[in-house]
């Protein structure tokens, strides 16, 4: 806080006043696995927009050949892949293995380890069993921090196999493993007469006045900056 302090008072000011569980992974109450912005229904909000003015059913078709297109490209992406970890998370663990030189690691039982830094002796608790640090890396990210990965080499074990599953290939291939089907002929399809009976009214709201906005809307303590040329 205070390298961000010396940076931008303004950001600093900005994270002292809003909630830490809105920006801080430690005090947030669900699993987030690293991701604590809003950055991916902002991308989904841009991505729709050359469709938003369209009508409902263009809208629709819209976002199945867009869903499409990401699908593909995430399959081939997966189907390049040549172990279980995704390149992203690798290069995560490999920054905490260059970091785990040094370490200083004693047992304490099977999984039990006390894992010291030299320079200041400063001593944390890994229980590799309950994939747990007292640094919080290791439960908050789903990821073996420094500390886990100095003793998982203390009993000779790849990191890699503390990896939550959550993270591996086979999870992320299954969130792309459904099928996007274009839209049939209204004619082939068969309507249950229970649906067909049923009388479709307007929603009651009314609409208000003036075009559809087309930006963005703030995230919770979110304060708007005027960027000025």
């Amino acid at each position: 806080m205070e390298l961000i302090k010396l940076t931008d008072w303004r950001c600093w000011d900005y994270l002292e006043k809003i909630d830490k569980k809105l920006w801080t992974r430690s005090h947030f109450e669900g699993e987030r696995f690293n991701v604590m912005t809003s950055k991916a229904a902002e991308s989904l909000n841009n991505a729709l927009l050359p469709a938003r003015d369209s009508p409902i059913m263009a809208l629709f078709e819209f976002i199945r050949r867009k869903l499409c297109i990401w699908y593909v490209s995430r399959r081939t992406e997966i189907s390049k892949m040549k172990g279980n970890v995704p390149d992203n998370i690798h290069k995560i663990l490999v920054e905490q293995l260059v970091l785990s030189t040094g370490l200083l690691v004693m047992p304490c039982l099977t999984w039990l380890f006390e894992v010291t830094h030299r320079p200041t002796n400063f001593g944390l608790t890994v229980d590799l069993d309950k994939r747990t640090c007292t640094c919080l890396e290791f439960q908050k990210l789903s990821l073996p921090c420094r500390h886990a990965i100095a003793a998982a080499s203390c009993r000779n074990m790849q990191y890699t196999m503390f990896v939550c599953k959550h993270h591996l290939k086979k999870t992320w291939a299954e969130t792309v493993r459904g099928i996007i089907l274009p839209v049939p002929d209204p004619k082939d399809v068969e309507v249950p007469a229970e649906i067909l009976t049923v009388d479709l009214y307007p929603p009651t709201t009314k609409q208000t006045k003036g075009r559809l906005g087309i930006k963005r809307k703030l995230s919770a303590g979110e304060i708007p900056v005027r960027l000025l040329c």
